[in-house]
């Protein structure tokens, strides 16, 4: 392989002229190939000085990087599985603030933190803490590309420029990271705990990086054969038989398509056409790299991780995750399911499961409902826990619940109402349906009852869903003598008071059976269609008074309130401010916020655990952490 891929470099010189031309000056444009004595010394020179074969030597370089990434990764989540072992065998000592948690402090308040404004809006970058890793391996990767010269060879029939050839070979060995960083079932998830949907920042902006090389790799092949004879010159590289700069366009063109169906503005307007057209697009983009790259040096081994990692995902999600084709199961065989209307445009999707069908909180699937769409899933985070079986009752039925909570925009979740609602005309109790489950994927690695004496869950709208989990979590665990936890409060903000009678049956026992533990906080934000049985007059007239940046500040205790039910919680007609709210409820030593629902919600969360890390600096607490789940990824 090594003499094949020499012999191809060496020969890259055009076809000499007719007539002896060995003893041709360089300077003699006839003298263009091996056959001149003057340009196979040349040649051999520009060689020894910058050789082909050491470029590949940069696509190592590469994997190495990230393979190191994912290794300290590692560290990181063995650490924190064993945070948990040994806060289940000797709960942690409030008041015990250490070097080691100012030093996380500080980490998380750099990486919690967002940029907010409507820039930031409009280009969705992640946190300042990921966008650090994002700048550091893109400064590697620039140093990488532009650190050594020459850029180019004196002619390019002395061979390819070695800025194009050692960056093309970055961008292929970023394949294989790019597709494992994709996955739903994620073998980096695995090895770093760090769930699917937060690596999917990572991916997209991989691919980014790859883009660019890519781009990079292919100037240097127009630029070369311009400065040797002009326009000419480069229709005759481009068009000869075997050119790579002719099989390396189809590629390059695919992988512009794609990364700019990702951009995000543009992914949100046409989802429907990134969703069926991304996987589709990339399959071909990988082909199209077998035939580019001509089975150079080590170029294809990039290439076959790819497939490994990408066929290793599919046959897992399709046999293990995807319950229709469960191993374990019939196949074909989809799940029982009611859907029900609720108020302001919510679906109540319950789903009879099997026994053995476990999940954990804060975990999602993906739901397919055949009579709606075949080839349309949606993300759906479950919004109650399996049935428990520790405290060793049996049970008459086979099955048992999973409960979804679906709110109505547009798409699947919009036909999924306007199905129920059709129905429900002939039929009050619901529609019975067939679904097809995908998961469970997601979660979170710590042990949150047994390292977090205050669980603060913050929900905006159907954001609910993955709060409710948690909370029947941490009721379990407490009953069963296996958790610090204190205090758990809710803050959950809806748009009309109509709304909170979504989650009232599975919120009010837990309220009822542990009232000095759970506190409810219910924030209407558009206080002018709240109704009378839930809010009172003179709540109503508070509402008016107050301003977002004024009393929504203020504590859940503040005048602004009515009591929903003395088994809920409070109602508020007003929008929190969540960077003043959140710390009035910081009170403990050892502090969990999770918080779900819109991109705002999440980086006004995420700025005000920021800020909160200054309480672990001064010693005031012990931890402060975050966990956010999102509307879609």
């Amino acid at each position: 392989m090594a003499a094949k891929v020499r012999s191809m470099d060496m020969d890259m010189g055009g076809s000499s002229s007719s007539g002896n031309i060995t003893d041709l000056p360089l300077s003699d444009p006839r003298c263009d190939s091996d056959a001149c004595d003057a340009f196979k010394a040349a040649h051999q020179l520009s060689q020894a000085t910058v050789s082909y074969y050491y470029q590949y030597g940069y696509g190592h370089f590469t994997t190495w990087y990230y393979l190191a990434a994912i290794g300290i990764a590692m560290l990181v989540y063995l650490y924190r599985l064993n945070r948990n072992r040994i806060a289940r065998r000797e709960p942690p000592v409030a008041g015990k603030s250490t070097l080691a948690h100012k030093a996380l402090a500080l980490c998380r308040m750099v990486n919690y933190r967002h940029f907010k404004g409507r820039v930031a809006d409009y280009l969705g970058p992640p946190s300042i803490g990921s966008l650090a890793f994002i700048a550091i391996t893109s400064l590697f990767l620039l140093l990488l590309t532009f650190l050594v010269h020459p850029y180019y060879r004196d002619r390019r029939g002395f061979g390819s420029p070695p800025l194009a050839i050692r960056t093309g070979l970055m961008a292929q060995a970023c394949t294989p990271i790019i597709v494992a960083l994709a996955g739903k079932v994620n073998f980096i998830a695995m090895l770093t705990g760090i769930s699917h949907e937060k690596l999917n920042v990572f991916h997209r902006w991989v691919s980014y990086m790859c883009l660019f090389l890519a781009i990079v790799h292919t100037v240097p092949f127009i630029v070369a054969p311009l400065r040797d004879g002009g326009p000419a010159a480069l229709h005759k590289q481009y068009y000869k038989h075997g050119s790579m700069e002719y099989t390396g366009t189809p590629p390059l063109g695919i992988l512009v398509g794609i990364i700019v169906l990702s951009i995000p503005w543009i992914r949100h307007r046409f989802y429907n056409l990134f969703y069926r057209l991304h996987i589709p697009m990339y399959v071909v983009y990988l082909g199209l790299l077998f035939w580019h790259t001509k089975h150079e040096g080590d170029s294809w081994v990039y290439l076959y991780a790819t497939f490994a990692l990408w066929s290793a995902s599919c046959l897992v999600r399709l046999f293990y995750k995807w319950q229709t084709f469960n191993i374990f199961r019939d196949w074909f065989q989809g799940l029982p399911a009611r859907l029900h209307e609720l108020p302001g445009g919510m679906t109540k999707v319950t789903v009879l499961a099997p026994l053995d069908f476990k999940w954990k909180p804060g975990q999602h699937v993906w739901l397919r409902i055949p009579h709606l769409s075949i080839l349309q899933n949606h993300p759906l985070t479950i919004a109650n826990l399996p049935r428990d079986s520790s405290n060793g009752t049996t049970r008459s039925t086979d099955a048992q619940e999973m409960v979804f909570y679906v709110r109505a925009h547009h798409g699947l979740t919009l036909d999924l109402l306007k199905s129920v609602a059709s129905h429900d005309i002939a039929e009050t109790t619901g529609r019975s349906v067939s679904v097809h489950v995908d998961g469970p994927y997601g979660g979170v690695v710590e042990d949150i009852p047994a390292l977090y004496e205050s669980q603060i869950f913050v929900a905006g709208g159907s954001g609910i869903s993955a709060c409710l989990p948690w909370i029947e979590h941490a009721t379990r665990r407490i009953s069963q003598g296996l958790s610090i936890t204190k205090n758990i409060h809710l803050i959950w903000m809806v748009r009309y008071a109509t709304q909170i009678q979504w989650i009232t049956e599975e919120l009010e026992p837990l309220v009822n059976a542990h009232p000095d533990l759970i506190h409810v906080d219910v924030f209407v934000t558009d206080a002018s269609a709240s109704t009378p049985a839930l809010v009172s007059a003179d709540s109503e007239k508070d509402s008016e008074r107050n301003s977002d940046s004024g009393a929504a500040g203020r504590k859940p205790s503040d005048e602004a309130t009515a009591t929903v039910s003395p088994k809920l919680g409070q109602v508020h007609n007003q929008r929190p401010y969540l960077p003043i709210l959140i710390p009035t409820l910081l009170t403990a030593r050892r502090c969990f916020i999770l918080g779900c629902g819109p991109d705002s919600l999440g980086t006004d969360l995420a700025n005000a655990a920021s800020a909160a890390q200054k309480r672990v600096l001064a010693g005031d607490a012990d931890i402060v952490t975050l966990h956010t789940e999102s509307f879609g990824w």
